[in-house]
């Protein structure tokens, strides 16, 4: 193999691993600064959520934008979505996450979660099943939609997991949540001979580089 072979064979074996890195695409619903939701946890509301239709691929990362509240600790859960209600069982649901009060930005990243191309689904936080749940938290709503449609619901369920009951959720007169998600496909693993490639290629091209400075 020649130097220019070599030096080709290089760029295409960076460029395979560097390719599954770049295939995200993020869903913003920013705050629109005039429609605050209030209140989450104990002892108000149980669960605050946004349905929406999935672009298909995986979810990563889906995050809320608290405002306000007393700190303490819920989770993130996603569901199916049958039009009025979330439906069991949960699809994917998060360890506690911590929220310590003022404004935060409160969901879980590393998801990894196949959705099926335009099917419904819920995102949401929960008191549920939470052993000291925060509690007075205002969320920020947004009146904008960046493509994945759908909208805010909400449920009082004296903290019982929703999945387990029959109980349509409540629309709100904001349309949306303020939130963040982001969808991509799944976290490619290159085959060995990638890496076998692009490490004995620059070592190599380093032999090279040496053998020419010493003949200098």
């Amino acid at each position: 193999m020649n130097l220019k072979q070599l030096f080709t064979a290089i760029v295409i074996a960076a460029a395979t691993l560097s390719g599954a890195a770049h295939a995200d695409t993020v869903y913003s619903n920013a705050d629109d600064g005039t429609s605050a939701i209030a209140y989450m946890g104990e002892p108000d509301t149980t669960s605050y959520g946004q349905f929406f239709t999935a672009p298909g691929g995986w979810l990563k990362d889906f995050s809320f934008q608290a405002l306000s509240g007393a700190s303490g600790d819920l989770a993130l859960v996603v569901a199916a979505w049958d039009g009025s209600k979330a439906v069991g069982p949960a699809l994917y649901t998060s360890a506690p996450i911590t929220y310590e009060g003022g404004s935060q930005f409160l969901g879980a990243s590393g998801i990894n979660l196949a959705l099926t191309a335009g099917t419904n689904y819920i995102a949401y936080l929960t008191v549920a099943n939470i052993a000291s749940p925060v509690s007075y938290v205002t969320f920020a709503g947004s009146d904008s939609d960046t493509g994945l449609g759908g909208g805010f619901r909400y449920l009082n369920s004296n903290l019982t997991d929703p999945l387990t009951l029959s109980e349509s959720w409540n629309a709100f007169s904001t349309q949306h949540l303020a939130y963040t998600a982001t969808f991509g496909t799944a976290s490619a693993v290159p085959e060995p001979g990638t890496y076998v490639m692009l490490l004995a290629g620059m070592g190599m091209m380093g032999a090279i580089a040496r053998r020419r400075k010493n003949q200098a």
